[in-house]
């Protein structure tokens, strides 16, 4: 099933176009990471997917549904939304972070009941945060913050979750972490994950589909395979590239070379 349809969606800021018909599918259950150059677009296309921008034209739709059709509640409730920075200006402990993303199925009286905190608990469980419930968040590192963050989605209980740059400013050993963890909330909770990267490389170890743009427009679709080519890519970011093969994972390894070296 078509988890996300886009439809020559277009999106601009004043007079700057920063997304130009754009149309692509995400299926259900897939890992889709958006990659591309710094100003590509790429975040604004996820602001677009989740209904932070109003976009110029085009439509978009959700398992279906037309976007426009579901109340803000409904939106909550089916799609989660982490962003590229936490502000950690209040001093909210981790387990009321977390429980925060029961807000979409409270009642009228907006009181949490037994099964939301059952839900939180289990959230942090999964996201390895349960250890951090009494801390607050500006006392907890980078890759902390981010897996509490993810728990705040999971407890949304979504189909989807958008993610920017959810490894960026994290060390190696963080980044597989958070990576392995979307990978898990995909095929254990069937969740379809959409993210934004400018990791190539993690990219192409976790990503079903990968979709390229530039300048607000699409370059390419497709499998990790079919788009990390080495002519396109260099096209697409203006730089010498070596496209290779992981020798552990098989999958796609793309390198940046220096300009005057020679091959």
């Amino acid at each position: 099933m078509t988890a996300v349809s886009a439809e020559k969606i277009s999106l601009s800021y004043g007079d700057k176009r920063v997304l130009h018909r754009l149309s692509f599918q995400i299926n259900e259950q897939n890992f889709f990471i958006i990659i591309g150059p710094n100003g590509a677009g790429k975040s604004s296309l996820l602001k677009a997917l989740t209904g932070l921008a109003q976009t110029d034209s085009g439509s978009i739709s959700f398992f279906g549904r037309d976007q426009q059709a579901y109340s803000r509640r409904e939106f909550a409730g089916l799609a989660a939304m982490v962003p590229q920075g936490l502000e950690t200006g209040f001093p909210f402990r981790v387990a009321d972070t977390v429980l925060m993303g029961r807000s979409p199925h409270l009642g009228l009286l907006g009181r949490e009941g037994q099964k939301d905190y059952d839900i939180t608990r289990e959230a942090m469980e999964e996201t390895d945060t349960v250890h951090l419930a009494k801390r607050t968040l500006n006392q907890l590192s980078g890759g902390e913050r981010q897996r509490v963050i993810i728990a705040r989605a999971i407890c949304q209980q979504p189909r989807i979750i958008f993610l920017d740059e959810p490894t960026a400013s994290l060390d190696p050993a963080h980044q597989i972490r958070i990576m392995d963890l979307l990978e898990k909330l995909r095929k254990q909770k069937k969740i379809t994950v959409c993210m934004v990267s400018h990791d190539i490389n993690l990219a192409a170890m976790y990503a079903d589909r990968l979709l390229l743009l530039k300048e607000g427009e699409i370059v390419v679709t497709g499998t990790p395979n079919q788009v990390l080519r080495e002519k396109l890519l260099e096209e697409t970011y203006g730089c010498r590239l070596l496209v290779d093969n992981n020798p552990v994972s098989g999958t796609c390894r793309v390198s940046p070379l220096p300009a005057g070296l020679k091959c």
